[in-house]
């Protein structure tokens, strides 16, 4: 009896010791491999029963030749712990000890070089701009209003302020919804305002495939600095960094150079940024070594947790893809779903298997998984013709705008189009990632009219209906009156009326900059740790009361109760918010 409870006991061990590492991976899809390994591990128990070893006599047959071994205890048993071993380091090692990026530190900056040293940008063989601008450089280069940015960028450098400043605003009554001149003009007036400043780096990517995201992020950026600056004492200036292609590892080295010699008085404090869950994983090593706080607005990757100088204001895919879910079999009544995700995009891959995950059951099925290439569409129609063929009467689509257009504009038409998935008539369903209008093509508009497209999204301006939010107010209102008005004949979306880019990009800028005055009013350093842990701190009674909801974080970085909400594109091309869950006013929560 002893015998068999310690076996038990040992084996109760294994099980919790197995929890927690699947508790520390985070990565809710490894929840059915541990299932599959718990059975594992009691048939191999029972297989010992039944040979009638029992534990401790089957450690002492260890010494034994492998013959014998495998005449005891059968040769699947054997297969089974082999299993086990891979299981834990190909999935469950690499998440609780992440993969360290090849580059796993900066030179440090030379003593004798300023911080503008290292500002500047590098031109890829592409033609991509890839660095760091203080406004001596423009980054956006596909807008109308290029040559007056770039004029003033001129100005800029040869140190006249107040011309740059006139060129600047020039260019904005040329392009009016242009964040990176806004941005550029009201750094200007931090300068010339003599006043105590502290200084961002936004961090993005200034390419064809995610141009609509960085410039939503400018613009939320932009907002959260005018008001800001309009009501503290304190300034805040902002720099814009392109990682372009794939510099990110380069440019989050040039952005702690350009930290670590920064002066007292416009010192670098953090990054906001990346936007991308895969560059935050490339970059995230960096910013730890180097003590400087990294706030992503958007970045939502499930393993992105436990790092030391790393907080989001997006909550996990794990909470998006399991929220999906539920809408798609309780409202949507969908039962059989073809799944489009690209295995090699971190975003995409975290996406799917937590939708994946919450969705199947034995009435719930993936009918087929279609594996697409990011930045890569155009054999989405042939995949969509294929993922028809299982009659699915839901598609899942975890990607991104600008690749979802081509599949949108692909979808055969159907009529009539109900609120309820049907195989004769499927539905679009998706991440926070499509809504990001900006980045959709042209021959997608369409389908907008369609009424088949649902995603669930982080943030949306019409969330707070009924029960209004001064700081929603303030953001509305100054969000039009900066990029407005409309031009005729275009969507509302970044003129008048922001997307959630922008809000999560607002608030991620706000909370930062919160961070610091609060550490200025009490004379602390403006260090990273402090700032960190002032973030930290943002919790309970002293959490912050963001436009996208309550902003608290855990001590994993994760912000706690974040809420997510499901929009709904109908018939007439208007966003309709069809659910929220979580915690959006920080009184009721």
């Amino acid at each position: 009896m002893s015998r068999r409870l310690a076996q038990l006991g040992f084996l109760l061990l294994c099980i919790i010791i197995l929890c927690w590492l699947c508790y520390k991976a985070s990565g809710s899809a490894q929840l059915t491999a541990f299932i599959g390994l718990l059975i594992g591990v009691v048939g191999v128990v029972l297989q010992f029963h039944e040979a009638r070893m029992g534990f401790i006599r089957l450690l002492k047959a260890l010494g034994e030749d492998l013959a014998t071994l495998v005449a005891k205890t059968r040769f699947w048993v054997m297969l089974t712990c082999v299993l086990l071993l891979v299981f834990l380091g190909w999935n469950i090692v690499p998440r609780v000890w992440p993969h360290v990026p090849a580059a796993t530190s900066c030179s440090l900056p030379r003593n004798n070089l300023a911080s503008s040293a290292y500002l500047g940008v590098m031109k890829t063989p592409t033609g991509e701009l890839v660095g760091i601008s203080d406004g001596s450089v423009v980054l956006d280069t596909s807008q109308p209003d290029l040559a007056r940015k770039q004029e003033a960028a001129q100005q800029y450098s040869a140190g006249n302020l107040s011309e740059a400043q006139s060129l600047w605003q020039n260019a904005v009554e040329q392009v009016t919804n242009d964040a990176e001149a806004h941005i550029y003009a009201e750094n200007v007036a931090v300068e010339q305002s003599g006043l105590p400043s502290i200084t961002l780096v936004v961090a993005t990517r200034f390419t064809p495939h995610y141009l609509g995201g960085a410039r939503d992020i400018l613009q939320g950026a932009y907002v959260a600095q005018r008001v800001f600056n309009d009501s503290h004492t304190l300034r805040l200036r902002l720099l814009l960094a392109n990682a372009g292609s794939g510099g990110v590892v380069q440019v989050t080295c040039q952005i702690i150079q350009a930290a670590a010699v920064s002066s007292a008085s416009a010192p670098i404090v953090g990054i906001v940024g990346w936007e991308l869950s895969q560059d935050v994983s490339e970059s995230v090593t960096l910013v730890d070594q180097a003590h400087l706080p990294m706030l992503s607005p958007t970045a939502s990757g499930n393993d992105l947790r436990n790092l030391p100088y790393f907080a989001r204001i997006a909550p996990p895919d794990a909470l998006q893809g399991e929220d999906a879910a539920l809408y798609a079999r309780q409202t949507l009544e969908a039962r059989r779903v073809a799944l489009f995700e690209d295995p090699r995009d971190k975003y995409s891959q975290s996406l799917a298997s937590s939708f994946r995950l919450a969705f199947e059951d034995a009435s719930h099925h993936i009918t087929v998984t279609e594996e697409y290439h990011v930045g890569q569409p155009d054999n989405l129609p042939q995949l969509l013709q294929d993922a028809l063929r299982t009659q699915p009467d839901l598609i899942y689509f975890a990607g991104y705008s600008a690749d979802v257009s081509v599949l949108l504009a692909a979808l055969p038409p159907c009529q009539p189009v109900t609120a309820l998935a049907t195989t004769m008539c499927p539905l679009v369903l998706g991440g926070d990632a499509l809504y990001i209008y900006g980045n959709y093509a042209q021959e997608a508009r369409p389908s907008f009219h369609s009424g088949r497209l649902y995603f669930t999204a982080f943030a949306f301006p019409d969330e707070w209906q009924g029960q209004p939010l001064p700081q929603m107010e303030t953001f509305l209102e100054t969000y039009a009156a900066s990029f407005g008005p409309t031009p005729a004949g275009r969507s509302p979306y970044g003129y008048t009326r922001p997307d959630a880019d922008s809000m999560l990009a607002y608030d991620a800028v706000s909370v930062l900059a919160e961070a610091c005055y609060r550490l200025f009013q009490q004379r602390q350093p403006l260090t990273g740790a402090h700032l960190q842990q002032a973030l930290l701190q943002m919790k309970g009674q002293q959490a912050w009361q963001g436009i996208t909801g309550v902003i608290a974080f855990g001590s994993d970085g994760n912000v706690l109760n974040k809420p997510v909400l499901l929009l709904h594109l109908d018939q007439a091309g208007h966003t309709q918010i069809e659910q929220v869950w979580g915690c959006l006013i920080k009184e009721r929560c």
